[in-house]
């Protein structure tokens, strides 16, 4: 659409998938609403489109799937996605002889595996169709933000953009009651008000595609260890993880046909210098994780694209603002890869920055609501930091991280995604309603993680063995993933939340009684208190405890 107009509502500064959903989700909401999507890039942008972020979650796989209605392209277009799932051996062993963490069968709330730039394309000319304009090929030049909080309709910001393409170096200037900053790593805003925060988590990534399907189900011919997921091959379609101390590597399908492949490490560990080229990476996998090498190999004169990443986690003071801003995606802040929890926070913040913008443009003041929120954002993510900040050293430990993964994915699919999914995270006197169980939950991860590190400060050197933890006979797992596609009215959520809590209580209870009476010579501090319940005998059982 041609715009007629420089006078905007919204102005939403990048055109990836946290700018275009964010557009989508406004119009949606209210589409009356005026938007403007300002995207360096010109669409349609190439479907190997280089971005991290094709593995989706349970919080982001629903924002996607059912708030955006996206299901029908998520199902037609895109992938499904077979969990995440976790392999340890020792550089020597097949997959068959390692440990193995992951399901046997899909769980109750969908995820999928998405090529980012075949979405973006998709929803680049959806927004377009639905009254949002696209200014593609420009570049932002100069942002004056207004600090009125309220405003008036004199008193907007400032956007400066600068064209390219047929249009090159053509200069405008929009202004807009709201601006959203979605530039990515760019993050002009927080740049530009200087809210950078360390989060004393510094990991690198390197990742490349290639234009092949590399399938795990084809690295071993153990008829035995086929047949733990079914009649099926279908590893191939999870996140699959290869797990060792100071790193893990990650494989990813994509519905293109292209394998998205990507290296993370803790640089205490494993340098970025040995892996800051497509040769050098290939080099350090046939050292680490030959299986994956090996069946890279046949393929490297297929590599589509290859980017390293110094510092990958970002965080940010302030997200949200009365005075009419917002940052949402990568220009708020990134924790890690690992997880995939990307777009959940884009799912959550978009979803909080659009309640802000709803309610102001109809007359609501926000002086209260965006601080509000953004405790709420931050708060989450906060939590979510405390599960990767120092948990690299562990990473090539089957023991540890099996039951970590369990006490992991309770914690989410216990709390944010519970609420998430039930519409809940921006009801900030719900929150609130509950900020007793709140702040238990985070007291019981902070002891945790450190559980988790103390333990492997104990007993570092666990040789991983053949066995299978299947996440679907740990009956806690099935029914926290069920109950996030179950709805419940404000009362059944509130006792479905306490419930859930003390389930994690439990289950941290389990493990720490089950480490002090298999290991009572080991150093390793763990809370008082102690539970009947035998919720991971089946994890104990393959895990030789």
């Amino acid at each position: 659409m041609i715009a007629q107009t420089n006078e905007f509502d919204v102005v939403i500064l990048g055109g990836g998938l946290a700018g275009l959903t964010l557009a989508r989700q406004l119009l949606m909401a209210r589409p009356a609403t005026r938007i403007a999507v300002i995207e360096k890039r010109e669409f349609p942008v190439s479907e190997t489109t280089h971005k991290v972020g094709e593995s989706s979650v349970e919080i982001g796989a629903h924002y996607f799937g059912h708030q955006l209605q996206l299901k029908k392209h998520l199902t037609d277009q895109q992938l499904p996605k077979f969990g995440l799932r976790f392999f340890f051996k020792d550089a020597h062993q097949s997959l068959a002889e390692g440990t193995e963490v992951g399901g046997s069968e899909f769980f109750a709330a969908p995820s999928y595996q998405m090529d980012r730039g075949r979405l973006e394309n998709y929803l680049a000319d959806a927004d377009a169709e639905m009254g949002a304009i696209i200014f593609d090929g420009a570049w932002v030049r100069e942002i004056t933000l207004d600090s009125s909080e309220g405003g008036t309709k004199d008193t907007n910001h400032q956007i400066t953009i600068e064209r390219t393409g047929k249009q090159k170096g053509e200069r405008s200037t929009i202004v807009a009651r709201w601006v959203v900053d979605a530039s990515g790593r760019a993050a002009m805003i927080k740049r530009k008000l200087k809210l950078e925060e360390d989060l004393n988590h510094d990991i690198n990534a390197v990742w490349f595609r290639i234009d092949s399907t590399i399938k795990v189900d084809g690295w071993c011919n153990d008829a035995d260890w086929h047949a733990l997921t079914g009649k099926v091959q279908r590893r191939w379609l999870s996140t699959n993880h290869l797990m060792g101390e100071g790193y893990w590597v990650w494989l990813i399908p994509l519905a293109t046909g292209s394998t998205s492949v990507g290296i993370v490490a803790d640089p205490k560990v494993h340098s970025l210098r040995e892996l800051n080229s497509f040769d050098k990476s290939i080099a350090w996998l046939k050292k680490f994780e030959p299986e994956c090498a090996a069946s890279l190999v046949p393929h490297l004169d297929k590599m589509q694209d290859f980017l390293a990443i110094k510092k990958m986690s970002r965080g940010s003071r302030q997200v949200f603002s009365a005075d009419r801003w917002g940052l949402v995606g990568e220009a708020a802040a990134f924790l890690d890869p690992f997880y995939s929890p990307g777009s959940d926070f884009i799912a959550i913040g978009n979803t909080m920055v659009g309640k802000l913008i709803e309610e102001d443009l109809a007359g609501e003041s926000i002086t209260h609501l965006a601080p509000a929120l953004q405790s709420i954002f931050l708060t989450l993510f906060q939590n979510n930091l405390l599960t990767y900040r120092d948990q690299y050293p562990l990473f090539g430990n089957p023991r540890i991280m099996a039951l970590k993964f369990v006490w992991d994915y309770a914690v989410y699919w216990g709390f944010p995604a519970l609420l998430h999914f039930n519409d809940k995270l921006t009801d900030v006197a719900f929150v609130q309603s509950l900020s007793k169980g709140i702040e238990e939950v985070r007291t019981m991860n902070v002891t945790m993680q450190e559980f988790f590190r103390e333990w492997h400060a104990a007993e570092p050197h666990v040789n991983a063995t053949a066995g299978f933890v299947n996440q679907n006979d740990i009956k806690v797992m099935t029914r926290l993933n069920e109950e996030l596609t179950i709805p419940a009215d404000d009362e059944a959520l509130r006792i479905r939340f306490a419930d859930n809590v003390g389930l994690m209580r439990d289950l941290m209870y389990e493990m720490t009684d089950r480490v002090k009476l298999r290991y009572e010579e080991l150093p390793v501090a763990v809370p008082e208190g102690m539970t009947n319940s035998s919720h991971l005998e089946s994890v104990f059982q393959v895990l030789n405890m």
